[in-house]
């Protein structure tokens, strides 16, 4: 299916003839000639980031590979975006209306108001097209997410189980950017990782071994992606989830201290 695309008239300026010898004609035939081309391909960025950037960065940002926290970022970016559709769309009917009464007025006021109001619109729903791309490209993330990680229904009992194996995860990403960084474990790192049972020294050991073993790759001209860090990410939230409990047991008596009562949960279709 080809992409429609509606072609506006450029109405973003035009003189009185009584100003026109104040104007070099060199330079107007240069935008006469090249701004239809400018004015389209602006319309390529009609949104901030593009779908690479969104997908790749936003979606991953503070949230690391998990699956869970990944799709409440798409649904936290999805609503932002809801929202400002929601709120712009007031302002586009009013721009329409300023537009209709001005349309057939002949004064040279009233034109020159058309003419920008006419430019204003364009640019508006050029920037809410640019949204409805990302709603669409962040719907895509979403179900790829679920598909990839094989969610089906999931709710709010379904994330809380996840939060553990999240917050050890990110403690061992932490602490390796740490030895990255500067060499040694952060104060904030190591009360992260107490934080959810990991012992710092224990999370600072395995992540020196884990930059030794990579180093000593690197020098022998192995070329690493980064997918070899997630999975040793993924190896140390497997081999250490298991102190979250002990941590929950020592502070609140049991292990699992969320209740499901004050959670929404799915509501099973008969």
């Amino acid at each position: 299916m080809e992409n429609s695309v509606i072609k506006t008239p450029d109405v973003t300026f035009s003189i009185q003839p009584s100003y026109a010898n104040k104007i070099n004609n060199v330079a107007l035939d240069k935008l006469n000639t090249c701004l239809p081309e400018i004015t389209e391909k602006t319309r390529v960025f009609d949104r901030k980031n593009s779908q690479t950037s969104l997908v790749l960065m936003s979606l991953t940002m503070m949230t690391g590979h998990s699956p869970f926290r990944m799709m409440r970022q798409v649904l936290a970016e999805i609503e932002k975006r809801r929202m400002a559709l929601a709120e712009v769309q007031v302002s586009h009917a009013e721009l329409v209306e300023e537009i209709n009464a001005l349309e057939f007025k002949a004064d040279a006021v009233s034109q020159a108001k058309f003419r920008q109001k006419s430019f204003s619109l364009d640019v508006m729903e050029s920037k809410i097209n640019g949204s409805i791309k990302d709603i669409a490209t962040l719907i895509d993330a979403y179900e790829n997410i679920k598909s990839k990680n094989n969610i089906d229904k999931w709710d709010e009992a379904g994330f809380e189980a996840e939060e553990n194996r999240f917050h050890v995860r990110r403690g061992f990403e932490l602490m390796y950017r740490n030895l990255l960084d500067g060499g040694r474990a952060q104060t904030a790192t190591i009360e992260y990782t107490a934080q959810y049972g990991v012992h710092p020294q224990v999370a600072l050991k395995e992540c020196r071994i884990y930059l030794d073993s990579v180093s000593e790759a690197i020098d022998k001209g192995i070329v690493l992606h980064a997918n070899h860090l997630e999975d040793f990410l993924d190896e140390m939230a497997s081999k250490y989830v298991v102190c979250v409990d002990a941590t929950a047991e020592r502070l609140y008596g049991k292990a699992d201290f969320t209740n499901t009562d004050y959670m929404l949960k799915i509501e099973e279709s008969k």
